[in-house]
C-alpha cells in the first residue's frame, strides 16, 4: 500500500523572503506583548519550552498558547527541546514507571496515573489518563500484552509525551489539541505484560519470584519435549510471549476461548491458560474495559507493518474498518481482517457491550524488533493517537 506523507512546509525561502517572515513574526511577538495586560492567554501546564514547532516550518512563540495560528503544524510534527521519553534498546519497565513519575511531576494537572493492579511477579500494571476523565467519550491504547512486543512501549510513551507537551500549545488537522482533549478522556496502558517484557529483555534474572524462576525452566523442559524448540535457553527466553507463568494473555480472553486448540501446558507461546481471565494482567485490563465507555481500543503489537480489524462475529465491523482505514492511510500499513480466537480485540468486538477496536502491528524484522527500526516507525505512528481522537469525536 502506497504511504501518504504528511503535508509539511518545505518550501525554502530566499534573504528577502526570509527577512519578511523575521519581521512578521517579530511583529507579532511584539503586538501580544503589547496586549498581554488586557488578553489573558491560557497558561501552559507544562513549561513553555517543551514545546517546540518543527524546524521546517516557521517559528511562533510559544507564549501564544492556542490562540496562535498553528494551524500549518499538527502536534506530533513538534520537537520537544528537553523530552522526558527518551526511545533506547530494550526500554525496560523500570525506565518506564520513572518516565511516568517524571512526566507526572512536569505535568501535574495534566495526567491522571493509576495503578490497575499487579503482575504475576508483583510490578504494577499502570494506566494514565489525559484528557477530560469527565467526558463522555474515552478511548484506549494499549500494547505489549506479549513480552517480546516490548519495542512498543517507548512508542506509546512518546504518544503520551507529545500529547502532553502540546496540549495547551498544538493543534491537529487545524483543531486546537486543547479543545479536542476537552472532550475526550485518552487511556494509555503502555505495557500490559510488564513480567513476559522483562524475560524477553533480561532472561530468567528479569523474574524476581524464585516459583515462577522454576515455572519458567519448566516450560522450557516441557517445549523441548514437545519438540516446539531446538533453541538454547537464552534464545527461547528471548523471544517469550507469555505473561511470567507462561500464559499467552492475548489467548486469555473470553472470545470463543473453549474451542481454542493450544499447547497443553505453560509455554513461552501459545499456552491459554486454565480457564478466561486466569491471569492477574489479563484480568486487570478486562476490569479497566469494563469501567468506561470506550468509544475505541487501540491494541499495539509488532511486527508485520499491518493493521488487523476483524473478528468472526463482530458487532463494530464497520467503525473498525474505518479506524483501520484512517491508520493506514497516515502510516501505510496493510489491512488485514482476522478470525481471532482467545484475544482481547476479538473479545471487544464480540461482546455485548461491543467496542470498535484495531491492532497495529509495527516492525518488520522478527520480534523482537530490531531497534534500528525505532525511528521509522515513531514516524509511521506518531500521528495515531490524532487521528483516533478526531474519529471518536466526529462519531
Amino acid at each position: 500500500m502506497k504511504y501518504t506523507p504528511h503535508l509539511r512546509n518545505t518550501a525554502k525561502s530566499g534573504g528577502s523572503r526570509r527577512r519578511s517572515r523575521l519581521s512578521l513574526c517579530a511583529g507579532v511577538l511584539a503586538l501580544a506583548l503589547s496586549v498581554s495586560q488586557t488578553l489573558a492567554f491560557p497558561a501552559f501546564a507544562g513549561p513553555a519550552e517543551e514545546a517546540t514547532v518543527s524546524s521546517d516550518e516557521p517559528s511562533v512563540p510559544a507564549a501564544l498558547g492556542p490562540a496562535a495560528d498553528l494551524s500549518a503544524s499538527n502536534y506530533y510534527n513538534g520537537r520537544l527541546s528537553d523530552p522526558i521519553v527518551k526511545p533506547v534498546d530494550k526500554y525496560s519497565y523500570e525506565q518506564m514507571e520513572q518516565d511516568i513519575n517524571a512526566l507526572k511531576n512536569r505535568y501535574p494537572n495534566q495526567m491522571n496515573v493509576n495503578i490497575m493492579g499487579q503482575s504475576a511477579d508483583g510490578r504494577n500494571l499502570y494506566h494514565i489518563i489525559i484528557g477530560n476523565p469527565s467526558a463522555s467519550k474515552h478511548i484506549l491504547f494499549q500494547g505489549t500484552i506479549h513480552g517480546r512486543e516490548y519495542i512498543n512501549v517507548p512508542l506509546m510513551m512518546q504518544q503520551l509525551e507529545y500529547l502532553l507537551a502540546y496540549q495547551n500549545t498544538g493543534t491537529f488537522q487545524g483543531r486546537n489539541l486543547s479543545d479536542m482533549l476537552g472532550q475526550v478522556a485518552v487511556h494509555f496502558v503502555p505495557l500490559a505484560n510488564p513480567d513476559g517484557a522483562s524475560i524477553s529483555q533480561n532472561g530468567e534474572g528479569g523474574i524476581r519470584s524464585e516459583e515462577l524462576r522454576a515455572q519458567i525452566q519448566k516450560a522450557y523442559e516441557a517445549d523441548k519435549a514437545d519438540g516446539r524448540t531446538t533453541a538454547d535457553y537464552d534464545s527461547y527466553l528471548r523471544r517469550w510471549k507469555s505473561n511470567g507463568r507462561g500464559v499467552d494473555l492475548n489467548h486469555n480472553f473470553d472470545a470463543g476461548w473453549d474451542g481454542l486448540n493450544t499447547v497443553a501446558h505453560p509455554s513461552s507461546t501459545d499456552y491459554k491458560g486454565e480457564s478466561p481471565l486466569s491471569e492477574p494482567e489479563s484480568r486487570a485490563l478486562a476490569a479497566l474495559t469494563d469501567q468506561y465507555p470506550f468509544a475505541a481500543c487501540i491494541s499495539y503489537h509488532a511486527m508485520g507493518q499491518v493493521i488487523y480489524w476483524d473478528t468472526e462475529n463482530n458487532r463494530k465491523e464497520t467503525a473498525s474498518r474505518e479506524l483501520a482505514e484512517l491508520v493506514s492511510k497516515n502510516n501505510g500499513y496493510q489491512i488485514l481482517g482476522s478470525k481471532g480466537v482467545g484475544g482481547y480485540k476479538d473479545w471487544i468486538q464480540k461482546r455485548e457491550n461491543a467496542i470498535p477496536g484495531i491492532t497495529i502491528e509495527v516492525g518488520k524484522s522478527t520480534c523482537p524488533v530490531n531497534f534500528s527500526e525505532y525511528e521509522t516507525l515513531w514516524k509511521q505512528n506518531r500521528a495515531v493517537p490524532g487521528i483516533v481522537i478526531e474519529y471518536v469525536l466526529t462519531h
